[in-house]
């Protein structure tokens, strides 16, 4: 039992150390894959392409707080990869798919309305 315990343990240390975000990229409309989307961080110029599978890996980095996706036709979606709560600051999980939403599609992202302080 304490065998298999450090056997999972193990498991979930190394896949929270992972050093990349990786994940798939889709079409919001016709749920398939999208090829040679641009994957970023904010403020740099180093970039890189999903696959045909919509697939990418992008290295982490300590101190960029957005990843952007931007394809021709798409609207482009930003990603924060950190959440602050409380003034403490934690990595946002992330998830395993994006999709993206055609410039031509009928659906919106949600727009957040944020409360007014006093």
């Amino acid at each position: 039992m304490r065998k298999l315990f450090l056997i999972i343990l193990l498991i979930v240390i190394t896949q929270s150390c992972s050093t990349k975000y990786h994940g798939y990229v889709y079409d919001f409309d016709k749920e398939t894959p999208l090829n040679k989307v641009k994957v970023y961080y904010k403020d740099s110029t180093d970039f890189v392409l999903s696959n045909k599978e919509g697939y990418f890996e992008v290295k982490k980095s300590a101190t960029i707080k957005y990843l952007l996706f931007e394809k021709e036709d798409y609207r482009r979606f930003s990603l924060s990869t950190f959440d602050r709560q409380n003034e403490f600051i934690k990595e946002q999980p992330f998830g395993d798919t994006i999709y993206l939403i055609s410039k031509n599609s009928k659906h919106r992202r949600p727009q957040i309305a944020l409360p007014i302080r006093n």
